[in-house]
């Protein structure tokens, strides 16, 4: 599994990219933060089974069940449901829901991404799990402030996530001036990339 940092980089990233959302009451009151940090949660909810007993992947036949495209969507839908009844409609709403669906599902890809971990995506439609036979994130295993693998496990996952979505929102939020950025942008992915060839290298 990756970091909670790691799971909140996508969801703070889809926050800033919607520019157009700037206008929309989410973002122009003082619970604009609220969004933000509902976003970062929806990314972290599919590793509550390492806090709910019921949930808990040894209740389910070793499944993590939470780790389903249908498990981690149910509370996006959730909060979709309570948008459209705020009379959020149309393009906002859109939006919304893309922000929402797409934090939830980032938390997927990048576990699957470690390359560790075996994930019952089809759950509950279908017990099969699927593990990819390579990692190009490190895992984030047991939070121990004191291990050195925790620390450099966390770097490598900086080092690949930060330079991939800075250079994303230089594209969104900069696009009469993407020329300038070619050079920076080329930097950030060639760092991104140093540090995905060293996770890939790791044991799993």
């Amino acid at each position: 599994m990756s970091s909670f940092i790691g799971h909140s980089i996508p969801a703070i990233s889809l926050y800033f990219s919607a520019k157009s959302l700037y206008q929309l009451s989410i973002y122009r009151s003082n619970y604009r933060w609220l969004w933000l940090i509902w976003l970062v949660l929806i990314a972290w909810t599919p590793d509550l089974d390492h806090f709910v007993p019921s949930l808990h992947a040894s209740a389910h036949q070793g499944l993590r069940i939470t780790h389903s495209i249908f498990g981690s969507l149910l509370l996006p839908c959730y909060t979709i449901l309570i948008l459209i009844s705020l009379r959020i409609r149309g393009r906002k709403l859109a939006i919304l829901s893309a922000q929402l669906v797409l934090a939830a599902l980032s938390h997927l890809v990048f576990d699957m991404l470690t390359g560790s971990m075996r994930l019952p995506l089809l759950y509950p439609f279908s017990l099969y799990t699927f593990k990819l036979p390579f990692g190009l994130l490190p895992s984030a295993g047991s939070i121990n402030f004191s291990n050195y693998y925790f620390y450099r496990n966390l770097l490598i996952e900086m080092g690949i996530l930060l330079p991939i979505f800075f250079s994303i929102h230089l594209l969104l939020h900069q696009p009469l001036f993407r020329h300038k950025y070619k050079a920076t942008i080329a930097l950030s992915l060639i760092c991104s990339l140093c540090f995905m060839v060293w996770a890939a290298m790791l044991s799993r």
